[in-house]
């Protein structure tokens, strides 16, 4: 049985999804029995049943329970496929992520930025950036996660200096290094066809199925300080996330972070 380890994050429904799986592999829950209801768990655990709810899907995602429309959850295995399931609930879970993985540095370069770079970052050509490219992988089976490529501005070069001696992200490096405090974090996902490059990095034939996870870290007076791009091969990586929404009586200021990006 894998480590409950492989379900991360620091929310009350990767806690809940933590402590059933631990139930089904210790044999409380054993193959092709019930879980208890939905009711019942959310008293158990003292939370709400949306965050049950949370919990079971993530479980079915695993492959370890099926949910049958009026009965419930019954058990469908005791181990599940290697799958990489993490929910990203804040910029805290995000720091989790990355020292709850191991990653490899491939390479560590300096780069000008040329015409297509500079416009999609809004930065002058010629500018000079750093750029890493990594592979993060679980720490319990070494199975491929990510594969990355970061840039960096170059005056944050000193950072990166035994980069390969930590599992700290870049990120959280800047900022307790250079005094940068995170104030806005731009994400956008997209579906993507996994390239001949990185197929040999994520253990997976070209061409198959991937997602692709682009970050921007702005610090407080709005500069761009870290560019991350990820591929993640969609059969073993699975995001979730939660937002958080303002009632109708709060004022627009009150939920101004929550936004759509469209390309």
């Amino acid at each position: 049985m894998q480590s409950h380890a492989s379900i991360s994050g620091t929310s009350k429904h990767a806690q809940v999804s933590r402590a059933l799986l631990n139930d089904i592999a210790s044999g409380k829950y054993a193959v092709g029995s019930m879980l208890p209801s939905e009711p019942t768990l959310a008293v158990a655990f003292g939370v709400s049943r949306q965050t049950i709810r949370t919990a079971l899907r993530t479980l079915r995602e695993l492959g370890l329970i099926e949910g049958q429309q009026g009965v419930g959850s019954f058990v469908r295995a005791a181990q599940f496929t290697a799958r990489y399931a993490y929910s990203f609930d804040s910029a805290v879970d995000l720091l989790q992520y990355a020292v709850s993985t191991s990653v490899s540095i491939l390479s560590c370069e300096e780069i000008s930025l040329d015409n297509i770079q500079a416009d999609r970052l809004k930065r002058r050509a010629g500018e000079r950036w750093w750029q890493i490219q990594t592979v993060r992988s679980s720490q319990q089976d070494h199975t491929p996660i990510a594969s990355s490529r970061i840039l960096v501005p170059y005056a944050y070069g000193s950072v990166l200096k035994n980069l390969d001696q930590t599992r700290e992200p870049i990120f959280a490096l800047i900022q307790a290094q250079m005094g940068v405090t995170i104030t806005e974090i731009w994400q956008d996902i997209t579906a993507t066809s996994i390239s001949e490059t990185d197929a040999p990095l994520l253990k997976v034939p070209a061409g198959c199925p991937g997602l692709s996870i682009e970050r921007r870290y702005f610090g407080r007076n709005g500069e761009l300080f870290e560019v991350s791009r990820s591929i993640h091969p969609a059969e073993t990586f699975n995001y979730s996330m939660r937002l958080r929404l303002a009632l109708p009586e709060q004022t627009p200021a009150a939920i101004s972070n929550l936004t759509a990006h469209h390309v």
